[in-house]
């Protein structure tokens, strides 16, 4: 532990030389948990009859982006299921073009879209109309290990579609986003190694990385939760499947404070599901190197049927709510706000 805590801090003076003191907020706002894929960690997978499918309609989009402006968010990130259907495509161009009419020339929002695969002419597209970065998160870096974890031998969930899809980003302009999860099934400290690397190689310009928290009404969650009932099974499994709460916490917090070393002026979300694990979780990232959080400003009765983890927090709280109890957890370690900041490196 006391070699982690020598970590944390050199990752985190890292941060204050190459980024500053600053934490910069993106509103998160769930668009709609339709999805076409069926990933085997995921909730929100198509293959899950048990969610309430939602698709925001566009005032509810862009209330949120009023609320983003107002509270002095720089910028906003719109995160829904994968979609290619023209419709979907047509109306998220619309809506980037909206949300940026909103802040005027005075205070135009930066938006990051999460929206999955998609062509690299709709990549342009959604380019042209005024998006500003974009997560896609590989997941897991390894092809041998991605397989594991989506449904195989289906074109939909290709490795190496995805990574296409990584390059396409970079080639139509974005601020480039990506990310894995930490302590899979199967994963290994070498995996997690190699993590970084390909972070590295790709020259990302964000990542938001964090632990993978089973659901049990996944093909991933129902494996997790048949090893720990059969603990002497000879079958490999991993380095990781069997952490506690805490030893996920402190893997997923050395994974933050190694990538600030190894690329220091990132951008490194503290992600939403470290909260799962630790109700400070978000703010011991920061602390760790981390220098972006993405509050949760989804309508409330929407942001219920986004869940693609079990144990997600703040699902009853509004924006508001959701601003204040964030500031006070920040407050208690002593980090600075950016607001009305997108802060971007580049």
């Amino acid at each position: 532990m006391e070699t982690n805590n020598n970590l944390f801090k050199e990752a985190y003076n890292l941060k204050i030389k190459h980024r500053g003191p600053k934490v910069y907020f993106r509103g998160l706002i769930e668009i709609s948990n339709v999805c076409t894929k069926n990933c085997l960690y995921c909730g929100i997978r198509k293959g899950n009859p048990c969610v309430d499918r939602y698709v925001l309609p566009d005032n509810q989009v862009l209330e949120s982006a009023r609320f983003a402006i107002e509270a002095g968010y720089g910028s906003i990130a719109l995160q829904g299921g994968e979609r290619q259907d023209s419709e979907w495509v047509e109306r998220i161009a619309r809506l980037i073009r909206e949300i940026k009419e909103l802040g005027g020339t005075s205070q135009p929002l930066g938006i990051t879209l999460s929206l999955g695969e998609q062509s690299s002419e709709v990549f342009r597209y959604w380019k042209q109309a005024g998006a500003d970065r974009y997560l896609l998160r590989i997941e897991a870096s390894d092809e041998q290990l991605y397989s594991k974890i989506h449904p195989s031998g289906t074109k939909n969930h290709s490795y190496s579609t995805r990574l296409q899809a990584l390059y396409d980003l970079k080639s139509a302009g974005y601020l480039l986003g990506t990310g894995v999860m930490i302590g899979l099934p199967y994963q290994t400290r070498v995996n997690l190694d190699n993590d970084l690397k390909f972070f590295k190689e790709l020259e990302v310009d964000m990542v938001g990385m964090g632990p993978y928290i089973p659901y049990e009404l996944t093909p991933l969650g129902k494996l997790v939760a048949q090893w720990k009932q059969d603990k002497e099974s000879s079958e490999f499994r991993g380095d990781f499947w069997n952490l506690s709460d805490k030893q996920l916490l402190n893997l997923s917090l050395e994974m933050v404070a190694r990538l600030r070393c190894l690329m220091p002026h990132i951008n490194i979300a503290a992600t939403t599901a470290l909260q799962v694990l630790d109700p400070l979780g978000r703010e011991k990232a920061i602390m760790a190197g981390a220098n972006v959080i993405m509050p949760n400003i989804t309508v409330t009765e929407a942001k219920r049927n986004y869940n693609l983890y079990e144990g997600k927090p703040g699902l009853q709280d509004d924006a508001q709510a959701t601003k204040d109890f964030l500031l006070k957890n920040l407050e208690s370690v002593g980090a600075e706000v950016g607001w009305n900041e997108r802060g971007d490196w580049r």
